[in-house]
């Protein structure tokens, strides 16, 4: 796989991924895996079987490689090479993201005081954009899970650029993790968006599965389905406010909301 051996002490060693093309030209095909052809989409990571071929990193993406790419934490706020290839992306609209959730986390954190405290920790943007929500809360004791649709522009690769972590999902299936997994969720519009593939019920429930009891969900949406969320969120016994976005406007809402730790009769 081109790969060159960069240490090796007694029986472990470390491998480097080569930034060198030419090599996999070189690659004898009855030894070796063949190179993937240019059909072969390799971003593509949803649903998509494993395949037995090199993908060959693309030329034109000079700057990814690890010796070049701009160095920690400065690479955080500065526009990625591939924020061009994103429908409708673009390093200006990758700046203005970066700055519109400078305001809002700095709002968010004014409706829930222990954002950004030791109280959370465990973290996940649930249909993040560029990771910008992840992005603000860097010195906060905190990581996040980003979680770009795979309904919607594949943007995973820009949050990845950044040197943050993140995977692809799709809200109407469940998420592969543990129950009670984490101290709080962010929702932007996901059930607007997503509510015509599948019952946005559902997708709740699936958010009260892995969410910590004590823990909270920030979820921003348009106003027609603020109500109908804060219905069924009672009927978790969640416990929610509904609060003013940053601009103040009436077509959009903040859900400030908290999980209790409940029992039924029967097990008390």
């Amino acid at each position: 796989m081109c790969f060159k051996l960069y240490n090796k002490k007694g029986d472990m060693a470390v491998w480097q991924k080569s930034t060198d093309n030419s090599c996999y030209r070189q690659l004898e095909p009855d030894n070796y895996p063949p190179i993937c052809d240019d059909a072969t989409e390799p971003d593509s990571a949803w649903y998509t079987p494993m395949r037995r071929c090199i993908n060959v990193p693309n030329l034109k993406y000079k700057k990814l490689s690890l010796q070049r790419i701009t160095k920690w934490p400065e690479r955080l706020h500065m526009a990625p090479e591939r924020v061009a290839n994103v429908r409708g992306g673009s390093h200006s609209a990758f700046k203005q993201d970066d700055k519109k959730w400078k305001v809002r986390v700095k709002h968010y954190k004014k409706l829930l005081t222990a954002l950004g405290t030791d109280k959370i920790r465990n973290v996940m943007d649930m249909n993040t954009v560029y990771g910008g929500f992840a992005a603000v809360l860097i010195e906060d004791p905190v990581w996040v899970m980003n979680v770009v649709s795979s309904y919607a522009p594949n943007t995973l690769p820009v949050v990845f650029d950044r040197g943050l972590i993140g995977t692809l999902h799709d809200w109407c299936e469940a998420f592969s993790t543990y129950p009670r997994t984490y101290d709080l969720l962010h929702v932007d519009g996901l059930f607007t968006t997503e509510s015509h593939r599948c019952d946005m019920k559902y997708v709740l429930l699936e958010m009260d599965r892995i969410l910590r009891p004590k823990g909270y969900a920030i979820i921003r949406e348009s106003s027609s389905f603020v109500e109908a969320i804060t219905t069924m969120a009672k009927g978790m016994k969640w416990e929610c406010s509904k609060e003013a976005t940053e601009h103040n406007t009436e077509t959009e809402k903040v859900l400030i909301c908290q999980k209790q730790l409940w029992y039924s009769e029967q097990s008390s």
